[in-house]
């Protein structure tokens, strides 16, 4: 469905974008994505926490597989589909939290969590093996 090469172009884009957002931010111009400059204290505060939240679920997430089954290799791809899509859930939740407590929402905070569950799921879809056995012993 979902060809490597466009996950790899994604990747790509993604990663152009967080490189200028560090240097942008090393000369003063704060950027949030998509490409919008704003005030130091102007990032919203459901985004701040959506990453916030995000990362510390990526790290429970795989402090809880280290319990379970120790330590295993575990590629880029997998930490970036992990985090991406905990991104994802974790801005859901603070987009639904808002609407139900009647705070207007504007449709980009919902575009956003769209976008970064897409994402999620092109990199996972990408990253899957051609063939799974099914009913291989383990």
């Amino acid at each position: 469905m979902y060809s490597r090469k466009f996950a790899n172009l994604l990747i790509g884009l993604l990663s152009l974008w967080a490189i200028y957002s560090i240097l942008s931010t090393a000369f003063g111009v704060f950027v949030v994505f998509p490409f919008r400059a704003v005030e130091i204290d102007g990032v919203p505060e459901g985004r701040l926490h959506s990453i916030r939240l995000a990362v510390m679920g990526t790290f429970a997430f795989y402090g809880t597989m280290h319990l379970l089954q120790g330590s295993k290799e575990v590629y880029p791809m997998h930490f970036l589909k992990t985090f991406l899509f905990f991104l994802g859930l974790m801005g859901a939740f603070f987009v639904m939290r808002d609407t139900f407590e009647g705070v207007d929402v504007v449709w980009t905070e919902w575009s956003l969590v769209v976008f970064w569950l897409w994402v999620a799921l092109v990199l996972h879809l990408a990253s899957a093996p051609k063939y799974r056995r099914y009913f291989s012993k383990k």
